[in-house]
């Protein structure tokens, strides 16, 4: 397996870097828009830029990527704690078009979504029901009140539920940066997708994405903490000579980039067609949640009082940590996963 970035991959790195890193400044005044996010950042990212149609088909007007230059864009959001719909409607929503979807239903909604002209959701839950074809429920939908599309997974099957005519409250969460909102079914009528045997597949796409993001957010806690080890003073010496902060930051950094390994190997198997695909991305999606929560609370410690400002990004990246844990399934559930794969029974679990 290749695991060397080729020049075409690390040319789509760095771009997403440079149009974060322009974004940035823009955190705090986009969070507090209503929408939770900028339309004139979205728009620069999926049309003038392409990235929304980086993993869409050649014959559906995209470039025919893979899941691992998806990820380097992913990354390169979870650094910037970009607020975007672009996870849950271009890694999610369209993957479940892609592996779920009839070409039909991908026709009719692939150049709408990775154009960024609609933003698709995608729902699930324990409480949703489908009966007689239609929808009863509710469920908790990140970017919902800005759905346009909703993808929805229940009992088994996956649907296509237009927003139009549904009752969406936003609701006030704790991840300001990926704004939730309740969306309520009642007898909904839905389209069911061609191929629900799918969803397993565009489910892990989304951990990997997902945890992508989350080794982008780790590691920009960790430079965050390094900086600042660097700069404050204590007894006459910057606070990171000291060989207990060397060490805490030496284990973030480790977790860090093993973190990043195991999102690159996960890619990397779904783009080769690997049968590790499915273990590869549960390793991923816990490791890289589990490391991303650790490492931003350790900046939170690390900073010392000013770690516990509002002022400070830094409960912005603990906060994105503890709402990624729980966005495509948790981390338990994912272990879960991985030990009925490796045949494990409930005591060796």
């Amino acid at each position: 397996m290749q695991f060397a970035l080729t020049q075409e991959q690390e040319m789509i790195a760095e771009t997403a870097r440079g149009i974060m890193a322009d974004f940035r400044p823009s955190l705090r005044a986009t969070i507090d828009h209503p929408d939770g996010f900028d339309r004139a950042q979205w728009r620069t990212i999926t049309a003038e830029l392409g990235l929304g149609s980086l993993v869409l088909p050649a014959e559906q007007g995209g470039a025919g990527l893979g899941l691992v230059e998806l990820s380097l864009v992913a990354t390169e959001m979870g650094r910037a704690l970009f607020p975007s719909p672009f996870l849950t409607s271009i890694g999610a929503a369209l993957a479940a078009l892609r592996h779920c979807g009839s070409d039909e239903q991908l026709a009719r909604h692939a150049a709408a979504i990775s154009s960024g002209d609609s933003i698709a959701a995608v729902a699930h839950g324990d409480t949703l029901r489908l009966e007689d074809g239609a929808l009863s429920g509710e469920a908790l939908v990140a970017f919902g009140h800005v759905a346009d599309l909703l993808v929805v997974m229940a009992g088994g099957q996956a649907l296509l539920v237009p927003t139009e005519g549904l009752n969406v409250k936003k609701l006030t969460s704790m991840d300001l940066t990926r704004p939730l909102a309740r969306v309520y079914f009642d007898r909904t009528p839905v389209e069911a997708m061609a191929n629900p045997g799918g969803i397993e597949t565009a489910l892990d796409e989304a951990r990997v994405a997902l945890a992508a993001e989350c080794v982008g957010g780790a590691d920009a806690a960790l430079a965050a903490t390094v900086d600042y080890s660097q700069q404050r003073i204590q007894f006459g010496r910057p606070i990171g000579s000291f060989q207990a902060l060397k060490h805490r930051m030496a284990d973030m950094m480790i977790a860090v980039e093993a973190a990043r390994s195991a999102v690159y190997y996960a890619a990397a198997s779904h783009d080769e067609a690997s049968a590790e695909t499915a273990s590869a991305a549960a390793i991923a999606h816990f490791t890289a949640i589990e490391t991303f929560e650790d490492c931003a609370a350790g900046t939170i410690q690390l900073h010392g009082g000013m770690g516990f400002t509002w002022e400070h990004d830094a409960h912005l990246f603990f906060k994105r940590a503890r709402g990624s844990a729980t966005l495509f399934g948790t981390p338990a559930e994912s272990r879960a996963r991985l030990a009925t794969m490796l045949g494990l029974d409930e005591e060796d679990q």
